[in-house]
């Protein structure tokens, strides 16, 4: 029987994660249109895993889908309220894989005191609308982009301490929290 794990990221999982997100490059759901040089990559993961969070979900440790925070685009200084952008390999989608990703990283950003997260969702694009709206997201605005028509969708956190001055950074959590919602966000892959 087939085993998931969903951790959090590492700069050796670079050239895996490059694999899978190079098919979305170009279009709405990746922000670049040319694939980014490795080296370049690897940093991008080292500068946000430590600040907002990346992780990865792996079936028979093979990685098959990842996950990241990046600042808001529309608000860059909030640090309470961040962007989530998701990769799932095509042939992984809609088996727990995006539902296992999004549940540990909001488990992860509530826990870190994050108070709101937005995606971006091509228009028109089903597939991703209802995974959205099932995972509790509700679509805000349409603005048109270089490569085409998007939606905000828009999420309202439950943080630990909604009065926090500062958000707590995903690394700095209490382990014992991390490995739980770990273990609950992997039992959500159908493998």
């Amino acid at each position: 029987m087939a085993k998931a794990a969903v951790r959090r990221v590492n700069e050796w999982d670079g050239p895996a994660m490059l694999k899978i997100y190079t098919p979305y490059i170009g279009t709405v759901h990746a922000p670049e249109q040319q694939p980014p040089a490795l080296s370049d990559y690897v940093s991008r993961i080292d500068a946000y895993t430590y600040g907002l969070g990346w992780l990865m979900c792996e079936i028979d440790t093979h990685p098959v889908g990842f996950c990241h925070l990046t600042e808001d685009r529309h608000d860059p200084k909030n640090l309470f309220s961040v962007e989530f952008q998701l990769y799932v390999k095509p042939e992984f989608q809609q088996i727990g894989v995006g539902k296992a990703l999004w549940t540990l990283m909001r488990d992860m950003m509530e826990l870190g005191s994050r108070r709101q997260v937005t995606a971006r969702v091509a228009s028109g694009d089903k597939i991703s609308e209802d995974f959205f709206r099932a995972m509790g997201f509700t679509p805000g605005e349409t603005e048109q982009e270089e490569r085409g028509e998007v939606t905000l969708w828009r999420y309202t956190l439950n943080p630990l301490d909604p009065q926090a001055e500062r958000p707590i950074k995903p690394y700095l959590l209490e382990n014992v929290d991390y490995e739980k919602a770990r273990e609950r966000a992997a039992k959500l892959v159908k493998c």
